[in-house]
């Protein structure tokens, strides 16, 4: 009898520590985005570097329920000098971005318990060797100094702010929207770099183009003209 009873006291001692995991393993995932679980080094072409493109450059990604990347396009952020027009650099970096995307591993996305398919966007920061930022060398101090202050919203600041023109293309597809241009002011109020930050793609060129075209006042600082970054919205709606 006796040894019926440890036998019994052991079969319950038991129950107890295997119920509370059999427990926890049947609870539902919290919903959740895909993350990020590898790490990556990217280095431009060659050919992006000498077209002095560089800029916070915000990537979309599709990754499907296993967490492996299915597509990845640029979303925007890529600056360069508005006197240029590097249409095939671009190209070569969004396809090689792209490519690189494509590389990297993720958790999948969970809804109601179960991993599935969605997107995730990614923002990380291109530095191009031959874009230098604005410095000069205190004359106390002798160090660099950074000449580039931020302006914000910059529409309402402009002396001459051209209106992009409405591409055919967009009007017989009735897209309609806001376009917000990253620009690099320099010291005469000149805008000498400007990039997109986000819009709908077919509004993208003539907003930068007109970005470029704007005039700003100068912006002194302790008594000296300074670089201003900042950006201009521009709205397309139907008439």
């Amino acid at each position: 009898m006796k040894a019926n009873i440890s036998i019994l006291r052991f079969i319950l001692l038991t129950a107890a520590l295997v119920c509370p995991v059999t427990l926890t393993a049947q609870e539902k995932l919290p919903d959740s985005d895909p993350k990020l679980t590898s790490e990556t080094t990217y280095k431009m072409p060659q050919s992006a570097i000498d077209a002095e493109i560089d800029g916070n450059v915000t990537i979309a990604i599709r990754v499907d329920k296993t967490g492996k990347p299915k597509k990845a396009i640029v979303a925007g952020g890529l600056m360069w000098p508005c006197s240029a027009n590097p249409v095939k650099e671009l190209n070569n970096l969004f396809s090689d971005l792209s490519d690189a995307m494509l590389n990297l591993q993720f958790s999948p996305a969970i809804k109601d318990g179960k991993p599935v398919e969605n997107d995730i966007g990614l923002t990380f920061l291109l530095k191009n060797p031959r874009v230098e930022i604005p410095s000069n060398i205190d004359p106390i101090t002798k160090e660099r100094r950074i000449r580039i202050v931020s302006g914000g919203i910059l529409n309402g600041k402009a002396t001459y702010l051209p209106q992009p023109a409405y591409p055919v293309e967009a009007k017989i597809d009735r897209v309609v929207g806001s376009v917000t241009i990253q620009v690099l002011i320099d010291e005469q109020g000149k805008v000498i770099r400007a990039g997109t930050v986000n819009g709908p793609n077919i509004l993208q060129p003539g907003a930068r183009a007109s970005a470029c075209g704007a005039k700003f006042p100068l912006t002194i600082l302790s008594g000296n003209p300074v670089f201003v970054s900042g950006v201009s919205t521009y709205n397309f709606r139907m008439q």
